[in-house]
């Protein structure tokens, strides 16, 4: 019972929120990495990143580094808007005069690559099917290519979402990061179609670099799903109450009760 009460605080405490975009990014190498969104049209070779003003510790649910934040529990809603969001407008729409819609994905992905130990590094990203096993190796590789993806030291031309007050940058080549449509080609297929609902997992470090990391799936049908028109959503199940019953209906209970009482009262100076 009192787990489940902290859940539902939890749920309450981040249901139904709009989020603004940050000023810049946190780096996975603070230790507590920004969620990004990546709009990918690989066949143009565009992508565009989002920083969605949410961190690592703000959904993380495993490993050691932070508490458990309760992201997975029912009730749990957040929503960005793409192109009606000014911090994220110009990147959006320079994204669309450049690709085409039938060929765009996307993946949402966060990482902590600071600490040592078994679980105190790993990233959280959207989950489409299990790939090959990761190891602690190739996870810290991919964390630490995903700053270089998101900076602006290699992937071309207006890249400047560490350092963009708008939170957001419209860049190429697309391949930088997701190749294979994972991680840094590692581990889980993170990257779906436009318009459909991805999973989410979270894979933490094991105690050695070239061991398998430990795969944690978001519960309560956890999902990110980013639409055509830019309307990205993170959601769980709702929040189910037993319904509360009408005036009549405990007029209705009370009556049977009471009737259920006169007839057992009847029975027993019958019996006498």
């Amino acid at each position: 019972m009192k787990f489940q009460l902290k859940a539902l605080a939890a749920a309450l405490a981040l249901a139904a929120v709009a989020v603004p975009a940050q000023a810049s990014i946190d780096a996975n190498a603070s230790g507590n990495g920004s969620f990004i969104l990546t709009v990918l049209d690989k066949v143009a070779n565009v992508s565009a990143a989002f920083d969605l003003g949410k961190n690592y510790s703000d959904f993380s649910i495993a490993g050691t580094s932070f508490a458990n934040s309760g992201a997975d529990a029912q009730g749990v809603s957040f929503s960005w808007d793409l192109a009606g969001n000014s911090d994220y407008s110009a990147a959006w729409t320079s994204f669309l005069n450049s690709a085409n819609l039938a060929n765009v994905t996307y993946a949402v992905t966060a990482g902590d690559n600071l600490g040592n130990g078994a679980g105190s590094r790993g990233y959280i990203t959207t989950y489409v099917s299990a790939g090959a096993s990761t190891t602690t190796t190739s996870l810290l590789t991919a964390l630490g290519n995903m700053d270089t993806y998101v900076g602006n030291t290699s992937v071309g031309a207006g890249s400047t979402l560490l350092t963009a007050d708008n939170g957001a940058a419209f860049q190429a080549p697309a391949t930088t990061y997701y190749n294979g449509n994972k991680n840094n080609n590692t581990g889980v297929v993170t990257v779906g179609a436009i318009g459909t609902s991805l999973g989410v997992i979270q894979s933490v470090s094991a105690a050695a670099n070239l061991s398998p990391v430990t795969n944690t799936m978001f519960g309560n049908g956890a999902k990110f799903t980013l639409t055509t028109a830019g309307a990205l959503s993170y959601t769980t199940n709702p929040i189910v109450t037993a319904p509360v019953p009408e005036a009549d209906t405990w007029a209705m209970m009370m009556v049977g009760l009471g009737l259920m009482g006169f007839m057992a009262r009847r029975r027993n100076r019958n019996q006498a």
